[in-house]
């Protein structure tokens, strides 16, 4: 039991005119037995109700004499006017100790109140500074996202530029000595020796065509190519294409593309009902001289 529980429900008067239950008694004694501060409450507010209650007692059978008139009379009620004062004295008083107490308790219930407001006060305001912060950090990721996005695009640009550059020396100018290597397969159907189609070309970025002859006419719909590293890889894959004048199939590259090293060339033929056959397989060796 703590004085603000003793404040706000009022036990010391509760305990002195007999209104508390017995649990709620034996609690509070066992407080006040050691807290000087309800011991002193305990004495002050005892001596006010029985002081209230002896005057009470002596005005009772005052009241109910009747004073004769003499030369005791004046005597007789200044006595009784000074018993009234000190009965309106006692009441005045009694009053301005509950009022007091009221006063009180309404203090520490608006103390209350208030902190409760300064702690959802601080709790909006922490969690408003952290939505911001969120928000901030979003805003500023996006910003640098961003940025890294048109910086990666400007150099995929740049890069793109340069290898045109590179790979044409000026648009429209022609190129002198275009390399072209045409393809020979094995006959019986098999894949020709890499060694035999050995494609030289400069390491520097450069453009060159690959040229195959088909062996048959057939009709196809059209043609398609595929070119796989020394190791099964994909490196290229093409189709549409439709042989010239001279029954060829040509295909041009950039240098780029491919390192030192052995590919495989497969040609085959898609009929109009979507069904592919091989038409030629063609093994070459790269080699990029400085």
């Amino acid at each position: 039991m703590d004085h603000k529980y003793i404040d706000e429900l009022d036990i010391v008067d509760r305990y002195l005119m007999g209104k508390l239950p017995v649990d709620e008694s034996a609690r509070f004694e066992e407080h006040f037995v050691d807290c000087s501060d309800c011991t002193d409450r305990l004495e002050t507010t005892k001596a006010f109700v029985e002081g209230l209650r002896l005057v009470a007692s002596e005005r009772a059978p005052e009241a109910r004499i009747n004073i004769p008139k003499g030369r005791f009379w004046y005597l007789r009620s200044r006595k009784a006017f000074a018993l009234a004062a000190g009965v309106l004295s006692l009441v005045v008083l009694a009053s301005a100790v509950l009022v007091f107490n009221q006063i009180r308790r309404s203090r520490a219930e608006a103390d209350q109140a208030r902190s409760v407001s300064a702690q959802w006060e601080r709790r909006y305001e922490e969690e408003h500074q952290a939505a911001s912060s969120v928000d901030a950090k979003h805003q500023e990721t996006e910003r640098e996202l961003t940025r890294q996005l048109n910086q990666l695009q400007a150099e995929i640009e740049k890069q793109e530029r340069t290898g045109i550059a590179h790979q044409y020396d000026g648009s429209k100018q022609p190129q002198i000595n275009p390399l072209i290597f045409d393809l020979v397969s094995a006959r019986g159907g098999e894949s020709s020796s890499a060694s035999t189609n050995e494609l030289i070309i400069p390491r520097s970025p450069t453009s060159f065509s690959i040229t195959v002859a088909l062996e048959e006419e057939g009709s196809y719909k059209d043609y398609r190519m595929t070119i796989l590293g020394d190791h099964g890889q994909l490196i290229w894959k093409g189709s549409g294409f439709k042989p010239n004048r001279y029954n060829a199939l040509s295909a041009g590259f950039n240098s780029t593309l491919f390192r030192d090293g052995d590919y495989l060339l497969t040609v085959e033929g898609v009929a109009g009902d979507g069904n592919a056959s091989v038409l030629g397989k063609y093994s070459f060796r790269v080699v990029k001289t400085p």
